[in-house]
């Protein structure tokens, strides 16, 4: 005969199974969205690592590109080249001045390990920094550029020493050295070696992470340097997180192996201590009867309610204490409010990026509305100006179409310095019409950099705050003179009226990045645009004196643009 339980004893397993599976499921269920959190972070981290990484090798190639390019380009360099070449070289002179210019780059520039020049006839040039001389080399006699025609080649792990007991590997960058007097006339080929130590002195690989630098599956840096000059598919796999990203200036392949050992101890602690937490409650719970069931069961209800809505995103969630429960119940009330704060955090760096984005592309939308309707009105009243033979007012309306087709469609972008300068014609012919004394305006750019490329509508505030600030009651002649010149790098602008002179507390204030204005000069808006396009790549400041009013110096990332491009 079956014997049927006591009612405690009902109450006692029913009220144990109702605690135990929902506490369960909870459990399962956070370490579930805790190491799906960490995953995601850890994925966002090792992106950024190696984006900054890429960032930081172009940034070390470009210093010794400019020096390379600034050596092949010298005047004295190619008559020495082109001298050697046609055996005018009585006494070794040309050859021996060759080497200096050759000694001077390596001991100048920190890094260099050396340089070397192959002439057209093979004839080879080196000096090497470590030796400290122009004709003796363990390695510079070795170095074989690859077959290129034209540009920059790079390439590295093929030449290596040791020096003080330790191995160092070199990498390369190659380019053609051409006669300026026929362009298509190359005299030599000039090779910079840079010691690979020197990337890893700029870039800093997260803990537990390592970088690897390919060139095809050959590994050519790496701050383990046994790992040089071996395939990278040799690179342990094992308990590790692989990304990888091709660097487009050089062809080589980035790979970082990150290593997961530390997550999956976080995790086994976390599950360890999560399930040693439930046994114990479980325990309480078992003991505890009637009374003390319903209050937990309540409250495991609300903190299953909790997770649920944190789940779906809502990171507002906190759970209400109640001191009447026992410690162990306390304390996970506390541990998942605290890990509601933590991830919503989280979670809200994540997404601050993506919220920005979507607002900018809200106001694109919104701004592709009105646009239609104004367009076509300023057509009709451009229409009507024609059939009243009012060319002029028909002139400054088709401009100020323009102006506004330009101004709307893809705002932000880069356009050519000729097209920014056409555009900024229209608006400065729209302009004079607000003045009552002539405006006249001088462009002083060179042909050369009309091709390069600038973000849309980065001058307007600048020529605008002259017209509407500068010029105001001016009685004289206004006059307005944009002028652009290439400074290394950078794009040197300087916008330059005879308005009013700046007093010194308006100059200060100008040149302080801190001071937020009202809006009516533009200001925090130019700063804003310069720091989201060219980051730490630009800098503005401000200069006035009696009789020339203000002088705007824009300094910006020069960007050459397509050849032929207008």
């Amino acid at each position: 005969m079956k014997k049927n339980r006591t009612l405690r004893q009902m109450v006692e397993l029913i009220t144990l199974l109702a605690f135990l599976i929902p506490m369960t499921v909870f459990t399962l269920l956070s370490q579930a969205r805790v190491w799906q959190m960490i995953y995601r972070t850890r994925e966002a981290e090792m992106r950024n690592e190696m984006r900054a990484a890429g960032m930081t090798l172009d940034l070390v190639l470009d210093k010794y590109m400019t020096i390379l390019y600034d050596f092949c380009t010298d005047d004295d360099t190619i008559d020495l080249v082109r001298n050697i070449n046609e055996r005018q070289d009585e006494m070794d002179v040309n050859s021996n001045r060759l080497r200096r210019e050759l000694s001077h780059i390596g001991n100048r520039n920190a890094g260099v390990e050396g340089i070397t020049l192959v002439t057209r006839d093979g004839r080879r040039f080196f000096y090497d920094w470590g030796a400290a001389s122009s004709v003796s080399s363990e390695w510079a006699l070795d170095i074989q550029a690859p077959e290129f025609d034209k540009g920059t080649v790079y390439w590295g792990g093929d030449v290596s020493i040791t020096r003080a007991g330790k191995q160092e590997y070199f990498l390369h960058v190659a380019r053609k050295l051409v006669d300026y007097r026929d362009i298509d006339c190359e005299i030599g080929t000039v090779i910079m070696t840079i010691n690979q130590q020197e990337i890893w002195n700029s870039i800093t690989p997260g803990v537990g992470s390592n970088l690897y630098i390919t060139d095809g599956n050959q590994i050519i840096a790496s701050p383990i340097v046994d790992m040089i000059q071996k395939d990278i598919s040799t690179v342990d796999m094992r308990d590790r997180w692989i990304n990888s990203v091709a660097n487009e200036k050089t062809g080589w392949m980035l790979y970082d192996y990150y290593s997961t050992k530390g997550y999956q101890r976080t995790i086994g602690s976390n599950t360890l201590v999560w399930g040693i937490s439930t046994m114990v409650l479980v325990l309480i719970v078992s003991i505890i009867l009637r009374n003390a069931m319903l209050p937990l069961l309540e409250k495991v209800k609300e903190l299953t309610a909790a997770m649920l809505k944190m789940e779906v995103g809502d990171f507002t969630v906190q759970v209400e204490q109640n001191e009447e429960l026992p410690m162990e119940i306390q304390q996970i009330v506390d541990g998942f409010n605290v890990m509601v704060i933590e991830t919503g955090a989280m979670v809200e760096k994540v997404k601050q990026s993506t919220v920005e984005q979507k607002n900018a592309e809200l106001s694109a939308m919104e701004a592709q509305i009105d646009p239609h309707f104004l367009y076509n009105t300023l057509d009709t009243i451009n229409w009507k100006a024609l059939e009243k033979e009012e060319y002029e007012i028909s002139d400054m309306v088709g401009a100020l179409a323009d102006i506004l087709r330009y101004s709307i469609r893809n705002p932000g972008e880069t356009v050519s310095i000729a097209h920014e300068l056409s555009w900024l014609e229209q608006y400065v012919m729209l302009q004079k019409e607000k003045l009552s004394q002539p405006l006249q305006v001088e462009i002083d750019v060179l042909e050369d950099l009309k091709s390069y490329r600038i973000h849309k509508l980065l001058l307007q505030p600048f020529l605008e705050n002259a017209i509407n600030h500068g010029f105001y009651g001016k009685k004289e002649p206004c006059f307005l003179k944009i002028r652009m010149r290439l400074a290394e790098n950078q794009l040197h602008i300087t916008i330059r009226d005879n308005g009013k002179v700046a007093d010194p507390e308006l100059l200060r204030r100008l040149n302080d990045r801190t001071t937020q204005w009202d809006g009516h000069l533009g200001i925090n808006n130019v700063r804003k645009r310069l720091e989201l396009y060219y980051g730490e790549d630009a800098d503005i400041y401000f200069e006035s004196s009696e009789g020339i009013g203000l002088t705007v110096h824009l300094f910006i990332r020069a960007e050459r643009g397509e050849e032929g491009e207008q």
